[in-house]
């Protein structure tokens, strides 16, 4: 199981260049760009990396046909591709808090994100793309200067709707807040989808976004993970059912709103929550503590191989660099 980095969505291109240096100079696979309605375009982020690295994968994470067309997203990411010679990727999703921003409802998600993938499977340097799906229109489309190895195409999502479209079409699939016991399952549903599809497991990636917070300090670390965990599976009963009681799940759902204002206020103070339980929560979802857990995180990586996954998709958060600095020299050598 290989390694990615997760840049956090202030990352200035300048930023993420000296980060996937950092992070390629470890020996890690990859670096993803957030996409958010207030940051940076992800694709201008990791330009200057793409130029300036030579063996480190890169791309955003994630972009939705929902907010970009197809065919602009299919050239944004062949030219991060052209950049960085073959060396690009891109997570597709079913749209978040862009289009919230914008206005705009989740619709068709599944259809949306088919076609997408067709289109973006099916362009060609050689002969002329013409699609003509229900949402999305293609015509006249032929990339003359698209000759790198293609990039990989994942799709983003935890749902067996998009699992099963994902082996159908996709490169990869990235979940997100997934425990070890519900990626086992996912994972053996994925491969025999992968079966019925025709397709074998070697040949498809499978990530899993999680959350990294170990730092030296302790105390900041714990910070960190409560003010983050209003993201962590969004509250969702299905993503801390493993280790939480029913009491234990129904004090999360009756205080979703006190998770919200903390995350909301950049607090770790989540109001009217019992500490045990936020402590029980952010160790089960999240790698947090100090440096003493490393060999935790370390132990929990090798599950996650051991269930199948291909990569793992590391968020770091504050102090970026000490975090891949912990997870290249640390981490990482024992996982090869």
């Amino acid at each position: 199981m290989e390694i990615d980095i997760i840049l956090n969505e202030f990352a200035s291109p300048q930023e993420a260049a000296e980060l996937g240096l950092l992070a390629e100079s470890y020996g890690l696979r990859g670096v993803w760009a957030s996409n958010y309605a207030w940051s940076r375009d992800p694709f201008f982020t990791l330009s200057l990396l793409a130029d300036r690295s030579s063996k480190i994968r890169m791309g955003p994470m994630a972009v939705s046909p929902a907010e970009l067309h197809p065919l602009k997203m299919a050239n944004l990411l062949f030219s991060l591709n052209e950049l960085s010679h073959g060396r690009a990727m891109i997570m597709v999703g079913g749209g978040g808090a862009v289009l919230q921003s914008i206005g705009l409802e989740r619709e068709r998600m599944i259809r949306r994100t088919r076609e997408c993938l067709e289109i973006l499977k099916g362009a060609s340097p050689d002969k002329m793309t013409n699609y003509s799906g229900e949402i999305y229109k293609v015509y006249g489309y032929k990339p003359e200067w698209y000759t790198d190895t293609p990039p990989l195409i994942y799709f983003g999502s935890n749902h067996p709707q998009s699992r099963k479209l994902s082996t159908e079409l996709a490169d990869g699939l990235i979940t997100s807040d997934f425990v070890v016991p519900l990626m086992k399952d996912f994972v053996a549903s994925a491969h025999a989808e992968l079966k019925a599809a025709g397709r074998t497991p070697k040949d498809f990636r499978i990530s899993n976004f999680w959350a990294w917070h170990i730092k030296e300090d302790p105390q900041a670390s714990r910070a960190e993970a409560r003010r983050e965990l209003m993201l962590r599976g969004w509250l969702r009963d299905k993503y801390f059912a493993p280790f939480l009681d029913e009491d234990e799940l129904k004090i999360m759902r009756d205080h979703e709103q006190d998770f919200l204002n903390a995350f909301l206020r950049g607090s770790d103070v989540i109001e009217n929550v019992p500490a045990e339980l936020v402590d029980k929560m952010i160790e089960n979802i999240s790698f947090v503590g100090g440096l003493d857990q490393i060999d935790t995180a370390i132990d929990t990586l090798k599950q996650f191989a051991e269930a199948g996954l291909t990569e793992i998709a590391i968020r770091v958060h504050d102090e970026p660099a000490d975090a891949i600095k912990l997870i290249g020299e640390r981490v990482w050598p024992e996982l090869r």
